[in-house]
């Protein structure tokens, strides 16, 4: 599984000259990635001197943090997979009228899985704005960068 590699493993796969990991993956390790940095800077601020009042704000976060972390880590995979489904539909015999046509819906239908998968990525990134918003005017100034 990609999600599993280390990050030198994954840039080094990314770059050969193998189709997987693509776009979607390399996107949502990053968005996986950012999540992790919004939950880092939470709990830096909670427990904190000063802080106080921002600590359920802080508390929430981080539980949002988390969970898009895992759901971007899982779409690593995801993504991978979808893609490999649009290559064993083009793989289908195509000899007969029905296998032709079974075989172009198979096709379509795994392309429009593939395609939901860099699309909820990038939703779910888009919600991490929040949420980076909420860190950065309330959370630990000395982890603001």
């Amino acid at each position: 599984m990609l999600k599993d590699l280390s990050v030198k493993d994954f840039i080094y796969e990314t770059s050969s000259d193998s189709p997987a990991p693509g776009g979607g993956s390399v996107a949502a390790l990053s968005a996986a990635t950012s999540a992790a940095l919004i939950e880092m800077v939470a709990n830096l601020t909670i427990g904190k001197k000063g802080y106080e009042e921002v600590t359920a704000d802080m508390e929430k976060v981080k539980a949002s943090a988390k969970e898009y972390k895992e759901k971007f880590i899982n779409y690593i995979d995801e993504d991978s997979n979808s893609f490999n489904k649009i290559m064993e539909a083009f793989k289908l015999p195509k000899e007969t009228e029905e296998e032709k046509a079974l075989r172009t819906k198979t096709v379509q239908l795994a392309f429009k899985g593939a395609a939901n998968v860099p699309l909820n990525v990038g939703k779910d990134a888009f919600e991490l704005l929040e949420l980076a918003k909420t860190v950065i005017l309330k959370g630990n100034q000395n982890a603001v960068t």
